[in-house]
């Protein structure tokens, strides 16, 4: 049996305002020794009950527990070998986010996008993470919706630090073309997918955020209808994708392009100019142009009147979900592992013949 290392890193390994990221990278854990029954994690000893299988993410195996103490809250607990030869295993605990991710919450509650508030309260805080990723020289290099979690109390954690790569003490850019960057290649910035000799910055971060939000408000990942060729040649001809609205689709009507299949939602609507501002410079095609997580923090779309105050709890009531839907306590009532389904039939294989 393989060795088990717990790493308890609650509200540490994934960034949300106020939680220190180097809470996750400087602290000091024991690492302690588990048993395991039935594969699934036996965690008592640490703490915490595992209560079901949720399913699996990088190759690493999630379960839905809870604390034994103190406030008994959720965590999500995720299992996964840390060599190749599976010889060792790490638990790693980090606060279970109900809502699971904005790509999520789009696809299943939101196909047309979700409002200019609510992404205005995601945005906030995701800069958050990239502010200080950034001041210690990291670039994320995975920024998306599938990274973005978020709870019913209207928390929003950034994930997936697994390609994050660290900024030497004299450039600011970095020249590694990780053979991962074409699993989020829709995602990446014209630099990234360039291969030149610039390298890229965290700018390229930045660029990564303004893709997420437009799949966000518009309910579809920017370029999805093209093939990769197609798209690369697209956005190093610098040509980026924009909130859908009434605005920028008299735009698509006057250049001679059929709106009238789009759908009422976006005939209607109509985001703010500053909005559309703070996307397009997320987006443009030199990465110096681009402002900083910072000061994106502080531009005119964020210091919006009615856009400054959308905390958490502004953005748990503008995503107008039905919460009832994602307590996590009727997920004990679910068996801890999934049962196999019933063979009903003999395996067979059916073979085309050789020519």
């Amino acid at each position: 049996m393989a060795n088990v290392s717990i790493l308890d890193t609650t509200s540490a390994t994934s960034l949300a305002p106020n939680v220190a990221f180097s809470r996750t990278t400087d602290s000091k854990v024991q690492p302690t020794t588990a048993t395991e029954s039935s594969g699934v994690p036996n965690l008592k000893a640490s703490g915490y009950d595992c209560i079901r299988y949720m399913g699996t993410c990088n190759g690493g195996h999630i379960y839905l527990g809870r604390q034994q103490r103190r406030f008994k809250e959720f965590v999500a607990i995720k299992k996964f070998s840390v060599d190749e030869i599976d010889d060792y295993t790490a638990i790693a605990i980090t606060t279970a986010m109900n809502l699971g991710s904005l790509f999520d919450i789009v696809c299943e509650y939101k196909k047309w996008g979700i409002n200019e508030k609510a992404t205005a309260g995601i945005t906030v805080q995701v800069l958050d993470a990239l502010i200080y990723l950034h001041q210690k020289r990291y670039i994320h290099r995975d920024v998306k919706p599938k990274h973005i979690l978020i709870d019913s109390k209207g928390n929003v954690k950034l994930t997936g630090f697994r390609f994050m790569i660290e900024l030497n003490h004299h450039l600011d850019c970095v020249f590694d073309y990780d053979t991962h960057l074409q699993n989020q290649i829709y995602y990446l910035a014209p630099e990234v997918l360039a291969q030149n000799m610039h390298g890229y910055t965290a700018k390229s971060d930045i660029y990564m955020l303004g893709i997420s939000i437009c799949e966000a408000i518009n309910g579809v990942m920017p370029f999805a209808e093209l093939e990769p060729l197609e798209m690369l040649l697209r956005k190093l001809n610098g040509q980026v994708p924009r909130p859908v609205d009434k605005l920028s689709l008299q735009d698509d009507e006057n250049m001679g392009i059929d709106i009238t299949l789009r759908p009422q939602e976006h005939l209607t609507r109509q985001f703010s100019g500053e909005m559309h501002a703070f996307i397009a410079n997320c987006l443009n095609y030199e990465p110096q142009q681009r402002s900083s997580a910072s000061d994106l923090k502080d531009s005119d779309w964020l210091t919006l009147k009615n856009i400054k105050g959308v905390g958490p709890k502004e953005l748990s009531q503008e995503l107008q979900l039905d919460y009832s839907h994602f307590d996590l306590s009727l997920w004990e009532q679910e068996p801890v592992m999934p049962l196999e389904p019933e063979q009903k039939f003999e395996t067979a294989f059916d073979y085309t013949s050789i020519s």
